[in-house]
């Protein structure tokens, strides 16, 4: 619930000083006393806000509790009333809540719901026979979500809207949602509301209440009309009425203010926590990357124990060929020396047999010279 359009200074707040404010416990219930000449502001203040709700309008009303619609001089900034009932013995109830209170609601259901308890009588003959009792709430506050209703009426009824019983109605009146200017008043109910919103801030009654039943609420209201003592009474409840709202609105700033660091707190939590993951995926990025390039490193350590191996296998190849090829040229050393004994063999062969006579068709045959190595002999 939040209050609306808190003065910055109680000077503000006082208003012109020409009228008291009509929403405090004196003035309001001077105002509106069903008692008094001021009842016809009540009974067309009542009219206007439960048309279409009753089925017969309000003629005339007088006090249930003459003593408890007197003004009172304490400095109370929370809820007070007025009690009547009119010709048809419907019961009401006129509130005004300054402060705003918890389950406002179910406060005005509870209250309403004692006086139709109070109805009953004693004995066997009683049939539950009730008079309707219609609770009306001004609030300096608002209740409710939507934004630009200020009005609202109900009594029990159906979910298609059809009435089911009259003994409980209820107006619940928002008064910071009351927006109309001066120029855009048309109903009564516009005008009244606009009196209670706005009389003290007036230094004239406008010309629109000329001839209406709400003249009387600018008379009432008159300043210069109260007693000395009932302008002490005004003006500290009017102090205190300003010290509620004070408080309620460092409250209301307090509140929003915690609410706001609230939404810091939990957006920096969000921003940490999302920082926290990108951190945790940043580290198993790492570790993956570091285990990937330890694997590499092993991979690569193998690789080149492979490529060891395979060098020395190389060399102990290489080696075997310089080995074997170091042999082969021994061998063919070896060889040329054996041809070159065997050729020297020959020739001395070859030189016997021709000293010995032996043709040499016969020695190139037998030892496979040829002739003319023979000749050389």
């Amino acid at each position: 619930m939040k209050t609306t359009n808190v003065p910055d200074n109680y000077e503000d707040y006082r208003g012109s000083g020409v009228y008291a404010d009509l929403l405090l416990d004196l003035t309001f219930k001077k105002a509106f006393n069903p008692d008094t000449q001021n009842k016809v502001c009540l009974i067309e203040l009542l009219n206007a806000l439960l048309e279409g709700e009753i089925d017969e309008p309000i003629e005339d009303v007088q006090s249930r509790d003459k003593e408890h619609n007197e003004g009172s001089n304490e400095n109370r900034t929370t809820i007070f009333d007025l009690h009547c009932v009119d010709t048809k013995k419907r019961k009401f109830i006129i509130e005004v809540q300054i402060a705003p209170q918890e389950n406002i609601v179910n406060r005005a259901i509870y209250y309403a719901s004692q006086t139709v308890v109070s109805q009953g009588e004693r004995g066997r003959g009683y049939s539950y026979s009730l008079d309707p009792v219609i609770t009306v709430m001004f609030m300096e506050f608002s209740v409710f979500d939507e934004q630009d209703k200020y009005l609202r009426k109900a009594m029990l009824r159906e979910k298609d809207g059809a009435r089911i019983s009259q003994t409980l109605n209820f107006v619940f009146v928002e008064l910071p949602k009351f927006r109309k200017k001066l120029e855009e008043l048309e109903t009564d109910l516009d005008k009244c509301l606009y009196a209670l919103c706005h009389i003290k801030e007036l230094r004239k009654m406008p010309s629109k209440y000329t001839g209406s039943s709400f003249e009387l609420l600018f008379r009432t209201a008159e300043l210069a009309k109260f007693s000395k003592e009932e302008q002490k009474m005004i003006d500290a409840a009017q102090k205190a009425k300003w010290d509620a709202y004070a408080i309620q609105s460092y409250r209301e700033k307090e509140s929003a203010r915690l609410q706001e660091e609230s939404v810091r707190l939990q957006e920096e939590s969000a921003r940490l926590q999302e920082k926290d993951v990108r951190l945790q995926k940043e580290k198993s990025r790492l570790q993956e990357e570091n285990t990937r390039m330890q694997e590499e490193a092993a991979r690569i350590q193998e690789e080149n124990a492979r490529v060891q191996a395979e060098k020395s296998c190389l060399q102990e190849e290489n080696a075997r060929i310089q080995a074997e090829k170091s042999r082969l040229q021994e061998e063919n050393t070896r060889v040329q020396a054996e041809k070159s004994r065997l050729q020297e063999e020959k020739r001395h062969v070859a030189k016997l047999l021709k000293a010995s006579g032996v043709p040499l068709d016969e020695i190139a045959a037998r030892i496979h010279l040829s002739k003319e190595e023979l000749k050389t002999l």
